[in-house]
């Protein structure tokens, strides 16, 4: 299934979604009180208003630390929709669960831990249904409105045609949006931009074969199996064993940089 965009992992549509939701929760349950929760949460004792103060930072502590767990793992992890649908679930699930204590303290001896717990998710599954769906609309919505404008300023001669060893056409892409490119064996590995994520395309091909239309296009050989962007490379240093290394902070890697174009490299920065 296709993964996700990154926009999803930024700190902005982050801190959207654990301020949203926990404060949608408090202002749907006080308003509307749906399915008797107020009475529910209110707890043989009527603390109403404590039990959903408490239930409101609840939500906001567990997705709040669900979002900051989600923004560090933005390089490492790689979602499609259906893992990050259970991520936002578990989410819920894991609220209610915490919330069941607090409930199932309130109401003991009345009903059984298990029956409030099932009725903790379930009523959070159903109240958060809103808000989870609307801000996953809404991003969704900028982020193909913001693809659709830079579409058109796409210019035609910027674009990089790779084919084959056959001559076949099997990716098309923007150099700009060009990270590197590294050779292995009969086959070079194509890094590049794709909607702010890393994408490695495997094409069948030689690196000589793609040098002159890569050295076209601005890209520069660091290394016998490199070629880089010197446009994403934002420093040039020696690693730890002695070895030039080119650091790329789009992606948060490096690719290797021989002594012989280290010179030359170093000027285009």
């Amino acid at each position: 299934m296709k993964t996700i965009s990154r926009t999803f992992f930024t700190m902005p549509v982050c801190c959207i979604v654990f301020l949203t939701v926990p404060v949608f929760v408090f202002l749907f349950i006080l308003g509307y009180t749906p399915f008797d929760i107020d009475e529910f949460i209110a707890g043989p004792k009527g603390h109403y208003t404590l039990n959903l103060l408490i239930t409101t930072l609840i939500v906001l502590g567990v997705v709040s630390l669900s979002r900051m767990l989600l923004f560090i793992l933005r390089h490492k992890i790689e979602l499609n929709w259906s893992l990050y649908i259970l991520w936002c679930v578990m989410e819920v699930v894991v609220s209610g669960l915490f919330m069941s204590i607090l409930l199932g303290i309130a109401w003991h001896g009345v009903y059984t831990y298990f029956y409030v717990m099932g009725m903790c998710v379930l009523m959070l599954l159903g109240i958060t249904f809103f808000p989870y769906v609307i801000i996953t609309l809404a991003v969704q919505v900028h982020i193909l409105s913001k693809q659709a404008a830079l579409a058109p300023l796409t210019d035609e001669k910027t674009l990089i045609r790779f084919n084959d060893s056959y001559k076949r056409l099997r990716l098309i892409v923007s150099s700009e949006s060009v990270l590197y490119i590294k050779a292995e064996d009969n086959y070079v590995h194509i890094f590049y931009l794709d909607g702010g994520r890393v994408r490695d395309f495997t094409l069948r091909s030689s690196m000589a074969s793609l040098e002159t239309i890569l050295t076209r296009h601005g890209l520069v050989r660091c290394h016998r199996s490199y070629f880089v962007n010197p446009v994403h490379v934002d420093l040039v240093k020696k690693d730890e064993g002695g070895f030039a290394v080119a650091r790329l902070a789009e992606s948060d890697s490096s690719v290797p940089v021989s002594k012989r174009y280290y010179d030359a490299l170093a000027k285009l920065l």
